[in-house]
């Protein structure tokens, strides 16, 4: 839902008014964007003021099977905010972040009262494993070395606090398959950013899963571009819950050679962020002991058919090591 905010129209009820003010002289006009009383829908522009009622499109949460892009709809920095519906399937939902080798993006995701703002790269040379900010509760800012060059925002804020002020946020119109400026602003910081940026131009793909049960379930998403967009990017989308596909692995070691020596008899469920065929596990793909993603598999080498590893002879065995969930390194036995 959208917050309440007080404005001023010219008339008795919003559906009679044909302006929405900022001031109660009514000589500034509200900007532009969609204004509800909770009976009627318009939308304003900031020059020529109301049009006609419209279906509200903020009432219901965004299906995940529209295939919803998060990307900028202008050159101008600002936040995509939206609730996307999980539909009722359990599973693990797969969120992917592109373009942050060309500009900074903030992240805020959240689900059941969890927040999930931990990644991992398909390419990043010096992040082998997980992709985290300081604070990994709050909203998470990952940069590479490459995409904050000329962008104030970034590195001192449009204020003198370091804060960015006035910072648009835009929501999604699923009746018009588009974002818009919602009318609102808020106020945000980058301090919360990865110590050190990802080398140049290497980000790639970040990727992250997110566990769900069965039943009706919203994720919630801020997506923010401190520094704008740059061709067609930074973008993140969103998936529909999937039962993950396994591998039959041995249980955790402490060493390659010890796990070699081990039996295979358990199973690996395989979330993919470099891995390029299916059922084949790669260095920088997630691991989860479910196939719903709801736990990692814990630090350690576990031995596999080469069958089912990147790199490793079809008739060969190998291990692969894990680190805060991500595969690390794959070498044969």
């Amino acid at each position: 839902m959208a917050d309440l905010i007080d404005f001023y129209i010219n008339a008795d009820t919003l559906a009679n008014a044909t302006a929405v003010f900022t001031d109660a002289q009514m000589t500034v006009l509200a900007p532009s964007g969609y204004y509800s009383d909770g009976t009627t829908t318009k939308y304003q522009s900031s020059i020529t003021g109301l049009g006609p009622s419209v279906d509200c499109p903020q009432c219901e949460d965004t299906p995940c099977d529209e295939d919803i892009i998060f990307a900028l709809p202008e050159a101008a920095a600002g936040r995509l905010q939206a609730s996307i519906a999980t539909a009722l399937n359990a599973g693990a939902i797969k969120v992917e972040i592109n373009g942050v080798s060309n500009r900074p993006i903030g992240v805020d995701i959240t689900f059941g009262g969890v927040k999930y703002n931990k990644f991992s790269s398909n390419l990043a040379t010096n992040y082998t494993n997980v992709i985290e900010a300081p604070n990994a509760f709050q909203t998470s800012y990952f940069w590479a070395t490459g995409g904050v060059a000329y962008c104030n925002n970034w590195v001192n804020g449009n204020q003198p606090d370091g804060s960015i002020h006035n910072f648009p946020i835009y929501y999604y119109n699923p009746t018009l398959g588009s974002w818009y400026d919602s009318g609102y602003s808020t106020i945000i910081s980058t301090t919360n950013r990865l110590t050190t940026g990802i080398s140049q131009y290497t980000a790639g793909k970040l990727i992250m899963y997110v566990p769900k049960n069965a039943g009706p379930q919203s994720l919630e998403i801020k997506f923010d571009v401190p520094c704008g967009p740059s061709g067609s990017g930074p973008t993140l989308s969103v998936g529909c819950p999937t039962t993950l596909q396994s591998i039959s692995t041995s249980a955790v070691h402490s060493s390659h050679s010890s796990a070699c020596g081990l039996s295979i008899s358990g199973a690996a469920y395989i979330g993919p962020v470099a891995s390029t065929t299916p059922g084949v596990l790669a260095v920088k793909d997630w691991v989860f002991s479910d196939s719903n993603a709801f736990n990692k598999f814990p630090d350690g080498f576990y031995k596999a058919s080469g069958a089912d590893l990147e790199g490793v002879s079809p008739t060969a065995e190998g291990t692969f090591e894990i680190v805060n969930g991500i595969v690390t390194q794959i070498q044969t036995c």
